[in-house]
Formats: structure tokens, sequence, C-alpha cells
């Protein structure tokens, strides 16, 4: 008559302390896999409109303000106050302003517009902030790979 292995309560604890085992080793051998070595890559886009721009080896991103007379010369508008501009304006009747944003060598040209008044250059101004801001936050972020700029 063959006896079980249940029916032996030494016999049982030898099973058990074999399955244990066996588990520990399965275990043992997965961890390797199952670490926080995660390896994100460098490649950085930057999409607006239908360009595309890369970013990966990009150092400095500034911004500027450009504005182009009637006679084609160009006039940094960065700091320029109410007064200053409306001063630009009363000797040319329109500018035509650019808010531009560089990328080491490259510039993408965010907004461009024939302004009549202060108002419509604060608003430009206004628009490229947060769009500068989104920017900073993507280079700081390793995980991100593609912006898509409004």
């Amino acid at each position: 008559m063959s006896q079980s292995i249940f029916s032996r309560p030494c016999a049982l604890t030898l099973h058990f302390r074999r399955c244990t085992l066996l588990a520990l080793i399965a275990v043992i051998m997965a961890l390797p896999g199952c670490g926080s070595t995660k390896v994100y890559t460098t490649d950085k886009s930057l999409v607006y409109g239908s360009t595309i721009y890369n970013l990966s080896a990009v150092k400095s991103v500034s911004s500027r303000i450009e504005g182009t007379l009637p006679d084609g010369k160009t006039v940094n508008l960065d700091r320029t106050d109410k007064k200053a501009f409306n001063a630009l304006l009363d000797e040319h009747d329109t500018l035509v302003v650019a808010t531009i944003i560089d990328m080491d060598e490259k510039e993408l040209v965010y907004q461009h517009s024939r302004v009549k008044s202060y108002s419509e250059f604060s608003k430009m101004v206004k628009r490229q902030e947060p769009a500068m801001n989104s920017i900073r936050k993507f280079m700081a972020n390793k995980k991100s790979r593609q912006l898509k700029l409004k």
C-alpha cells in the first residue's frame, strides 16, 4: 500500500520547502528584468504649424520681438514700453511685428502681423509668453519627446 505525501507530516514539510525554494529561485531569476533601468532618448522635436524642429542638440532657447519699419529697417522691440511703441507708431502708421523663438541658430517665427496699436502689440507679446514657458518645461522633462505648439 502506498502512502500519500499528505499522510506523512514530514513529507508534507519537505514538499512545501521544495516548492518554496523553486518559487524563490524563479523570483530571483526574474528580478534583474524588473529594475528601473529605463533609458530615455534625447530625441526632442517641436511641431509648429506644418514644420518640425529638431531640438535634440539645442543648448539655449530664447525669444525676441522685432519690428520692421516701412523703409525695411528692423527695430528690436523686446523691452519697448507703451510710450516708446506709440512714438514709433506716430512716426510710421503701421509696423510689421514678429515674435521669434531662437533655438541656437534656428529661428521660429511664432507670430507675424501688421500692428496698428499698442494693444495689438501687447496681445502678441502675451501670446508668446505661454509658448516660451511650455518650451522650457518640455526641454526640462526627460520623458517628453515631442511638443506641439499652438
